[in-house]
């Protein structure tokens, strides 16, 4: 049996070394879901977070605004992150939800319903005060990221094509093939060229 203890000794080192990592890898991204850094202080961006990573970064990050672009799926019923709208009341944080139906993204005679969605997000980003913001969606990439490419042309001078570029490289494969976020992203212009 001792001759074996070193082996089996070895084993559960390997184990731990391997397999601690690979635990925590699959936590962070069941409870993280694509948490990433747009701006350093002032923006960031994720799928919903679970209820205890969303406690955890709240006191990591300090957030005072979270952004939701979920609602409910049927009209009139309540949206899927009430318990965070609720925990964001209760400690002080300011929650603004963004709703976005069918044909949100679709520009129509010069205009997409998306526009008041954005100009919601504006004011928010307008106020260093709000700052940190949290923008999620489900996922982390889809919603979340439009409005993150939105902040990176309306904030930081990016071109339209490299906010574009940047949905790809995080993650949003088949944006080519969601023509109304896409086009919404090839047309917008930042808001010093939009009539008031």
């Amino acid at each position: 049996m001792r001759r074996y203890l070193p082996y089996c000794l070895g084993l559960l080192i390997a184990s731990l070394l391997i397999g601690g990592p690979l635990a925590f890898g699959l936590y962070y991204k069941a409870n993280y879901r694509l948490f990433r850094v747009v701006r350093e202080g002032v923006l960031y961006r994720s799928g919903q977070l679970s209820s205890p990573a969303l406690r955890r970064a709240v006191h990591e990050y300090g957030f005072r605004t979270i952004i939701s672009l979920r609602d409910g799926s049927h009209p009139g019923e309540p949206p899927p992150d009430s318990a965070e709208e609720n925990y964001c009341a209760a400690h002080g944080i300011r929650f603004l939800r963004i709703p976005s139906g069918k044909d949100y993204w679709e520009w129509n005679n010069g205009t997409a319903p998306a526009i008041e969605g954005v100009k919601q997000f504006r004011a928010i980003m307008d106020e260093p005060r709000n700052y940190p913001v949290l923008v999620h969606c489900w996922g982390g990439i889809h919603r979340s990221g439009a409005y993150c490419a939105v902040y990176r042309m309306e904030y930081q001078g990016w071109t339209n094509d490299e906010a574009i570029e940047e949905l790809r490289r995080l993650g949003y494969k088949n944006l080519d093939d969601e023509w109304d976020i896409l086009g919404f992203l090839q047309h917008f212009r930042p808001r010093r060229t939009w009539p008031e």
